[in-house]
Parts: C-alpha cells; structure tokens; sequence
C-alpha cells in the first residue's frame, strides 16, 4: 500500500509539471548588456541572430543609461530617423509581439546619435500556423499526456486498492 501511495504522488508530480506547459518568450534585448548606447555598431544584430522571435513573444528593453525605443518602419531604421511616439520611463520597457505578428520588425533608439552609433535592432518574427497560437502545441501535448496520466494513476489506484 505504501508503494502506490508513493507511486500516485509521483504521478500526481508529473501531472502538475505537465500542466505548465510552454509559453511565449520574453527576451531581455542585448542580454546582460542591456539596451543602450555603450555598443558596438552591430551588436544588437548578432544578439538577434540566433533568437526564434514568434508572435506573443516580449523583448525587453532595459536602459543602461537614459534610453528610449520606437517601433519604427523599414525606412525609419534605415535612416535613424527621430520619431515622436517613443517607449520610455523608469529602468526597463517591455513590447508584446502581437499574436499575429509575421515579417520584420524594427527598433530604434532616438536620443542623440545613438541609432546612428548602432542602437537599433531588426528583427524577423516568425509565423504561427494558421491553427497554432503560442500555447496551442504544448497544449495538445500536455492534453494528451494529463489523459496518460490520469489512466495510469486510476489503474494504480485501483491494483493497489484491491
């Protein structure tokens, strides 16, 4: 009887675990150096390089220093243009990729010459499939293995109840 109770708490463990699932990303741009003008030109592409961003997905934007961000057009990165609507205040700003976000995106940052120095960042999102949102898979996954568990545990409960 002791085993099966140790059993089904294990079971009851995973299940839990299960239930978790996996979720949509929050980046912190440019890692432990932060976003700010302290770089060189560059840095932030290669930050992204390697990175899936995905709709749902959050960059945050942490200031070393007095910073901003604007999400801006092609042309606007392109040529460090100084836009009004900017994101700034306190430490940090985080910007949510909305779900349906596909194609580039682009960030730049208007103080001084600092986009012309290198802050700015391009990044491409990558689309869902038309049945997929961030959660959807890991969903089905965790739908199908909480089924598992709940046979199994059921099955244990009642070998050992007998």
């Amino acid at each position: 009887m002791g085993r099966g109770i140790v059993l089904v708490g294990c079971l009851v463990v995973a299940m839990v675990a299960c239930l978790g699932g996996a979720g949509a990303t929050e980046y912190v741009v440019g890692d432990s150096q932060g976003w700010g003008a302290n770089i060189t030109n560059g840095y932030y592409d290669e930050w992204a390089a390697n990175k899936t961003f995905r709709g749902g997905d959050t960059l945050k934007f942490v200031w070393n220093g007095p910073g901003n961000v604007a999400n801006v057009s092609k042309e606007d990165y392109d040529n460090c243009t100084k836009v009004i609507s900017t994101f700034s205040g306190g430490d940090a700003v985080s910007f949510t990729l909305p779900d349906n976000a596909n194609g580039p995106y682009y960030f730049i940052c208007t103080i001084d010459s600092d986009c012309e120095n290198g802050q700015k960042l391009a990044i491409n999102v990558v689309s869902l499939t038309p049945t997929e949102s961030p959660n959807s898979s890991a969903s089905s996954i965790t739908a199908g293995t909480l089924s598992a568990l709940v046979l199994l545990s059921s099955s244990i409960i009642a070998m050992f109840g007998n």
